[in-house]
């Protein structure tokens, strides 16, 4: 746009009137439109009529903008462009001539628009998409050219990583031909030529074997056809004399009867660009564009489905906790902002080290913390090690975890004065929290024993998980005490869900207003049937809290439900000498009222009470309902029971219906029956015969709508009584 010749043409003055008029004139290809506002010129606004490039100068201003057209009207611009309102009756041009000469300049590039505005618009329209394009299809070429950049994985890479996550292989067996197949050789044998290691007869699961064919000790799998493994690992390359790449890659290895697949998928690319030639920043993400498992699904090769790109990461690709390629390491991190990291990074990956290189990556350049990784890598603290990797931020780049960074030697580092203490956290493996745990150990000056350390070192018991009890018990007795429990009660739950749920039930009982100050209270026998009994108790009582609570308001829904349903309340009057019975165990009563019932569904939480179909039966005398309550608790819900005027039950139904105990319960349902049986009269027997007639007739509507879950509950609770 040569804006400098457009400036020295004089604008061409409006002959006409009015708030906005617009003059039209030309320069080669450009459309040069004068708007003046009152007659007052208000800018210019050139538009070329082949590239669609615009631009207009304001004339109070004196200077230049990439505007559109409408801006000059007075037209408010919204997101990407677009105009608030469309008023084309602000766009009047001083003559007909004028009209017709932007119309002929536009209409052959737009043919789609008539309308003067509509053109103009158009054409910048389509110019600034054009440009959007062009701008992102640079930006994408700038990034081929980085990755193109990168050389192609290590040849040794699968052997590599197969070897660091344990070079192990398996025989399956195949139940199909009772053949033995070894990942390694995959051969197929008889079990009869397989050896154990440790001389025994039996192959089992998980057994150490021998193969006969390759004669590598495998391990025996009888109840898997497979096993996998996904793990993570990462290498450092430099590019040229300008950057280097951080690249992260997702490794899954697959063993089966018909051997070992190792897949590798590149996730990120990390440019880091040396300090000579530094950019903006000192690296830039790429991530790959394509899900980790949409690359190996669709690809026998590691890389057929990679595209990286730094614009977004749609498939949530990231860097983890892994291993890094032992070679190129100080070269490719050399007159980089991550310099100092070389050489004990190339010492952790000499040895196959686990932890996030990434985020030590991000520490950059802080010989403090350097320092604090080799101490912990040549005291051999692994676990420790591993913790403090993931214990830089991202985003303040910054260590923020317990260790002292700041301190000359490992007692400092540590903040334990003692080297034995320290010792002792290396010989468990202890991470951060077991540096917690032995500074608290110093300053509550409680020993803790190697027994104690190991357990919470293996079970991850942070401090947070036994302050509710430590006051009242050392770490001793409460390491017994949970060992205990997942011996005798949680044999499928770890120590720290037992700890969880021993929390839980000394928080019931404060709610319980109970005391837990008693040994007997605080360390129950059977913490699993303690814990269940609080948990039914406080139900009761929010049972019987929502059944007291707005009283007004239930006997206005009771006084409606009357109205509603006339002489069902009569009815459950008429039945209740009949139907009411108990024994030692269990109470069967018949409600009083129907808002009982309602109460009842509401306490249960299952749909007897909210629907109006089991309130029409009880008029017709097709069902009743019923509540079956304990005997040593009879105000409390239990179980909610439709039966039929013969006694056979058609449902029974407990809390968010479920049936607890319920085999327990049927033998006295049994019992129950057999006593109404005597009690039945002639007119009971007529609508027990109905009754009989409907509920077939409504399994034939069931299965007619193959609603296969309420007929195969109906089935179930379903006890017919002989009369």
């Amino acid at each position: 746009m040569k804006r400098k010749a457009i400036e020295k043409i004089a604008p061409v003055q409006p002959t006409q009137k009015g708030e906005y008029i617009t003059t039209v004139q030309t320069m080669d290809c450009v459309l040069i439109l004068n708007v003046y506002k009152n007659g007052e010129l208000r800018g210019r606004h050139a538009l070329n009529t082949i590239t669609g490039e615009y631009a207009q100068y304001r004339e109070k201003e004196k200077d230049w903008k990439v505007w559109k057209f409408g801006c000059l009207l007075g037209l408010d611009m919204g997101w990407y462009g677009y105009y608030w309102h469309d008023d084309k009756n602000r766009l009047v041009f001083d003559t007909p001539e004028q009209k017709k000469i932007v119309e002929s300049a536009l209409m052959k590039k737009i043919p789609w628009k008539t309308n003067a505005f509509d053109l103009i618009n158009s054409a910048e329209q389509e110019y600034k998409q054009n440009m959007r394009e062009k701008t992102e299809e640079n930006r994408r070429m700038r990034v081929q050219d980085k990755m193109d950049m990168v050389p192609p994985m290590p040849e040794d890479a699968h052997d590599w990583i197969w070897k660091l996550e344990g070079a192990l292989d398996y025989a399956f067996y195949d139940k199909e031909d009772s053949k033995w197949h070894c990942s390694n050789c995959q051969k197929k044998y008889d079990e009869k030529n397989l050896k154990r290691t440790d001389k025994g007869k039996k192959i089992r699961h998980n057994d150490m074997v021998i193969c006969p064919r390759c004669k590598k000790v495998v391990q025996a799998k009888k109840r898997v056809q497979e096993m996998k493994i996904l793990t993570h690992f990462s290498q450092l390359q430099k590019l040229d004399a300008r950057m280097s790449v951080y690249r992260h890659f997702d490794a899954k290895i697959l063993w089966d009867g018909s051997g070992r697949k190792i897949r590798i998928n590149e996730a990120v690319r990390i440019m880091l660009y040396h300090v000579s030639t530094l950019p903006k920043y000192s690296a830039e993400i790429f991530y790959n564009q394509y899900s980790q498992d949409g690359a190996w699904d669709h690809g026998t090769r590691d890389y057929e489905y990679s595209y990286f790109d730094n614009k977004s990461n749609p498939c949530k690709r990231g860097e983890y906790e892994g291993y890094l390629y032992p070679d190129g390491i100080e070269e490719a991190l050399e007159d980089t902002a991550y310099a100092v990291w070389g050489r004990i990074f190339t010492q952790m990956a000499a040895v196959g080290k686990k932890v996030n290189y990434n985020r030590l990556l991000v520490n950059q350049n802080d010989k403090r913390m350097v320092g604090v990784v080799e101490y912990l890598f040549k005291g051999r603290f692994n676990r420790l090690l591993r913790d403090t990797a993931e214990k830089v931020s991202y985003w303040s780049h910054q260590y923020c975890g317990r260790l002292c960074i700041n301190g000359e030697n490992i007692e400092e580092i540590f903040g334990i004065h003692d080297r034995q203490i320290i010792n002792r956290i290396r010989d468990v493996d202890g991470g951060e929290e077991m540096v917690l745990w032995m500074c608290w150990s110093i300053a509550e000056g409680q020993k803790l024993s190697q027994e104690v350390l190991e357990w919470l070192s293996k079970n991850d018991i942070t401090q947070s998980d036994v302050n509710f009890i430590k006051e009242k018990m050392s770490l001793q007795q409460i390491m017994n005490y949970v060992n205990r429990q997942q011996a005798e009660c949680y044999r499928t739950k770890t120590a720290r869900q037992i700890l969880s749920q021993w929390s839980d039930y000394l928080d019931m009982l404060k709610t319980l207003n109970k005391k837990t100050d008693d040994e007997m209270m605080y360390r129950p026998r059977e913490l699993k049937r303690r814990h269940d009994e609080c948990v039914e108790e406080i139900r009761r009582q929010q049972m019987l809290a929502e059944m007291k609570r707005d009283a007004r308001q239930r006997a206005a829904e009771a006084k409606r439900m009357r109205d509603k349903f006339p002489g069902a309340e009569d009815i459950l009057k008429e039945i209740k000498d009949k139907y009411e019975y108990q024994n030692e165990n269990y109470i069967i009563k018949v409600p009083k009222r129907l808002i009982e019932i309602v109460a009842e569904g509401q306490a249960l939480h299952h749909c007897a009470g909210s629907t109006d179909r089991y309130f029409d039966r009880i008029m017709q005398r097709e069902t009743y309902i019923l509540f079956l309550r304990k005997t040593n608790d009879p105000k409390v819900p239990y179980y909610t029971i439709e039966v039929e005027p013969s006694g056979t039950i058609r449902q029974h139904r407990g809390y968010l219906d479920e049936e607890p105990n319920i085999e327990e319960i049927k033998p006295f349902l049994r019992e129950w029956q057999k006593v109404i049986k005597k009690r039945l009269t002639e007119n009971d027997r007529k609508y027990a015969a109905i009754s009989a007639i409907k509920r077939e007739h409504n399994i034939e509507e069931l299965k007619a709508k193959n609603n296969t879950r309420v007929l195969e509950g109906l089935m179930e609770d379903f006890m017919e009584a002989a009369i």
